[in-house]
């Protein structure tokens, strides 16, 4: 037998494949955790490490629809075996599965699914297969070499693997500019978080969100700049209108309106009802830091900035950075 632990990262199918596995690749290194990373048909393999652990790891990252702690093998004798095992470990006697299965062709793939539902339903005796609801979740790839099958422990955020495209998201700290930053990460962009410094709480919660981000999704795409002085709209307005860079910003349309000024040169990334803002919000971690921008905010002369990112870093570690002088 050559088979070896692996954690199996699946991939939503949008973007690349080669810019997911950069990603991952990058964040198991900046998390020193070792291990053989490789293609396994449309989803990552990851032998050698603990698979829980990996998958608490890549749970957040863009471009990951699933993840499963499993084993690799060099033949569908060697990954049925390997089936069997994690049915014993994962799967009860009066439990619902299903087998996802990818091969070089779909007849391939259908062959490889068959067996190896075969040799879970043989190792756990009163189990049935259930294709709408199942309560475990077998995923299998095989190439003719080689493959991995396992049960999936995790979700994804789904979205697209961070790839070349750079945006700037205008950001306060508050609900719908911070998802509005998620949500470009998700859509596969470097991001760089412009925010006006106004005060202690804005600045905070901005922090929060790039901290957030950094452990969410490739650090290297993320960075965060911040103005300090001068007038808060007319600053975030020359800031887009001489941008290279395509411009977003997120604003509630139930509440007061944004200066003009702004609509002119920034777009709305995504427009979605306020329960879904707050969900979001919550989802990031971020309730209780959040702000409010400040329109009123008075002229306080010629603004400066200082940038931050490239990193995954603490709250603590992107304020001592940030922190006007």
């Amino acid at each position: 037998m050559s088979s070896k632990r692996a954690t199996v990262i699946g991939w939503t199918g949008g973007g690349r494949l080669d810019d997911l596995r950069a990603s991952t690749g990058y964040i198991l290194g900046d998390r020193r955790i070792g291990g053989k990373l490789h293609n396994a048909g449309s989803a990552l393999a990851l032998e050698g490490p603990e698979p829980i652990s990996v998958a608490v790891v890549l749970k957040d990252l863009p471009g990951v629809a699933w993840v499963a702690a499993g084993r690799s093998g060099r033949s569908i004798a060697e990954l049925g075996a390997e089936a069997r095992k994690l049915a014993k470990a994962y799967v009860g006697s009066h439990d619902t599965f299903t087998v996802l299965a990818e091969g070089p062709t779909p007849r391939e793939a259908s062959d490889l699914g068959g067996s190896l539902t075969s040799s879970i339903l043989e190792a756990v005796k009163g189990s049935r297969v259930s294709l709408e609801s199942p309560e475990v979740i077998f995923r299998a790839s095989f190439d003719g070499k080689e493959g991995v099958v396992g049960v999936e422990v995790e979700t994804g955020p789904g979205g697209v693997p961070t790839a070349k495209q750079e945006v700037v998201c205008l950001v306060s700290g508050g609900i719908h500019s911070s998802v509005m930053a998620w949500f470009a990460v998700l859509q596969g962009f470097r991001v760089t978080l412009v925010h006006v410094d106004s005060g202690e709480v804005g600045l905070r919660a901005v922090a929060h969100l790039y901290s957030e981000l950094s452990h969410r999704a490739d650090p290297r795409s993320l960075n965060v700049e911040v103005f300090q002085g001068g007038s808060l709209f007319r600053t975030l307005s020359d800031y887009a209108r001489k941008s290279r860079l395509p411009v977003y910003a997120g604003f509630s349309r139930t509440g007061e309106s944004e200066p003009r000024t702004l609509t002119n040169v920034t777009a709305p990334l995504y427009l979605m009802p306020q329960e879904r803002f707050m969900s979001e919000f919550d989802r990031l971690g971020l309730r209780g830091a959040e702000s409010e921008t400040d329109w009123d905010a008075i002229d306080r002369g010629t603004p400066s900035s200082r940038r931050f990112g490239g990193k995954r870093a603490d709250v603590s570690e992107v304020l001592d950075s940030l922190a006007r002088t």
